[in-house]
């Protein structure tokens, strides 16, 4: 069963066989490798056994409908690894359709408008012009580096080459194994954003291939800290289009972020001389009148372009009028991304604003007819999670209050010290006083002891019982590390919500749903 109901496979892999290739002193191939650690990327983020299936024998297509087709139906996201012998085979090509066709029919093949279940591992450079029409947009993970002095070839990642190969391939995994989760988070109808609002849109524009590392490291941080990041995918080839997507992806954006490097990069089709690189600044300074947008350029030290149209490019760079609201830097990377960082700050400030300035009138004129605060006291919610001492400062207990607040709920917490913890007066008062005021309760059982978990167990039927006013849900969150008394955990009590080794908000989706439904009167 996959992580998914309804799903038995969370990832299909669609290959070529002729990519599964060994090179001395590989014991296994390519593809053989990457699925045995996908799945242990995947395993480790799910917080349960990931189940990802490839077809590891070569078949006739008789076999297609009666092996292939029934897996396809039930999976929940399909991977599809590029290279010539895939473009070639069309037994790929047939599972490709199938899943689209399958996809489109059951909670369609795009997630919130725009997220693909289709993701594309490049193993080998493909021809984006060339690729099937359901490939062309999604976003790719490159598994190769290009040859710097034979145009048209590559180096494969093979992490039994180690140094930079080993490191590239993992990093390459990691972003792949975090988007596939975020993916199946998504359809499983849990909201992950950072803020309460929606997510604030960083527009990181396609570089040049001598800075695909670089770029990767940024989207990777802005992507772990909750930010949109654009594109979402492939740009097309043409440049109407591109242009046409470019403006698209900025009109979501509060911040536009540029590196710049040795190589010119791609003229798309229909452009006579301006690089992919130099269209994207034009249409960013489009966007530069209005005040609540910005621009971040890096051009690392030390870069003399070969190519005299990147130094004229460069040189354009320079240009009062192209530096526009922009930050225009040639410092280290450290620094951009701490830039970047200040940058969307500020956006998040200015965001906030109207709505602190709409509290400050409510609270010191209690003007008539303006927009309510954010969270009313008579329809906050409020969610008191009971934790031993010994979980409030870690990062998973860290990151479920973060969540909870970022969901619109009021997480309650003792705040106790260790001296009162054992003084014990003024925590129990604390711990009745949190149990009469709140409206859902949850007991989050990581560093605790069993006998510590049942004691609070207890206290939930004794003081929940003698309220007037039932809570809406009762639940409790199994947390690391695990324990044969947490594995044994049954109850009627309480909601059981079992985590995996890190933080999920996916366990916690019946538990707020219950929620949810009961507080609805409480929010009308």
């Amino acid at each position: 069963m996959g992580y998914l109901p309804g799903f038995d496979q969370d990832v299909f892999i669609s290959y070529a066989h002729l990519d599964d290739d060994t090179h001395f002193p590989e014991t296994s191939g390519w593809v053989a490798q990457f699925h045995a650690d996908l799945v242990q990327y995947v395993t480790g983020r799910l917080g349960q056994q990931a189940q990802i299936w490839r077809d590891c024998e070569i078949r006739s297509n008789e076999d297609f409908d009666r092996k292939i087709r029934a897996r396809l139906v039930r999976t929940a996201t399909f991977l599809s690894i590029m290279s010539p012998s895939f473009m070639k085979r069309e037994w790929c090509l047939m599972e490709l359709q199938k899943f689209t066709e399958q996809a489109q029919q059951n909670l369609g093949v795009l997630f919130d408008g725009e997220k693909s279940r289709i993701f594309k591992v490049e193993k080998l450079p493909t021809e984006r012009r060339n690729l099937p029409v359901q490939l062309q947009g999604t976003g790719g993970y490159k598994f190769y580096r290009d040859h710097p002095d034979r145009p048209g070839q590559a180096y494969v990642f093979r992490p039994i080459l180690g140094g930079d190969y080993v490191r590239e391939y993992l990093q390459r995994l990691e972003d792949l194994a975090g988007d596939i989760v975020k993916v199946m988070e998504g359809m499983a109808g849990i909201s992950v954003s950072r803020t309460g609002g929606p997510p604030l849109g960083v527009y990181l524009a396609e570089t040049t291939s001598d800075l695909d590392s670089e770029a990767s490291e940024i989207r990777r941080d802005l992507k772990s800290r909750g930010y949109a990041v654009f594109p979402q995918g492939d740009m097309p080839y043409r440049a109407a289009d591109f242009s046409a997507k470019v403006r698209e992806y900025l009109s979501r954006s509060v911040l536009a972020v540029q590196l710049v490097g040795n190589e010119y990069g791609m003229v798309p089709e229909g452009e006579r001389e301006k690089s992919n690189a130099w269209l994207q600044t034009d249409l960013a300074l489009e966007r530069a009148t209005d005040p609540g947008f910005r621009r971040v350029i890096w051009m690392p030290r030390g870069v003399s372009p070969a190519d005299a149209r990147q130094q004229k490019f460069r040189d354009y760079l320079t240009e009062d009028a192209v530096q526009k609201r922009a930050e225009v830097l040639e410092n280290n990377l450290e620094d951009v991304k701490t830039t970047i960082l200040e940058s969307l700050a500020k956006a998040e400030r200015e965001r906030q604003a109207p709505r602190l300035a709409v509290a400050s009138t409510q609270s010191t004129a209690g003007t008539v007819g303006a927009a309510p605060l954010p969270h009313e006291p008579d329809t906050l919610v409020r969610i008191y999670v009971i934790c031993d001492r010994l979980d409030r400062k870690t990062p998973d207990f860290q990151a479920l209050r973060g969540f909870l607040f970022d969901q619109g709920y009021e997480p309650l917490w003792s705040r106790e010290s260790e001296a009162e913890d054992i003084a014990g007066t003024d925590v129990v008062q604390a711990h009745a006083e949190n149990l009469a005021i709140c409206d859902a309760c949850l007991i989050y059982y990581g560093r605790g002891s069993a006998n510590w978990f049942h004691t609070k167990l207890m206290d939930l039927r004794k003081n929940l019982t003698r309220r007037e006013k039932p809570v809406f849900a009762k639940g409790v969150y199994v947390a690391p590390p695990q324990t044969d008394d947490k594995s044994e955990l049954q109850t009627h009590e309480a909601l059981v919500m079992r985590a995996g080794e890190s933080f999920s908000a996916v366990p916690l989706a019946p538990f707020l749903k219950k929620i949810a439904e009961a507080s609805a009167g409480k929010r009308s």
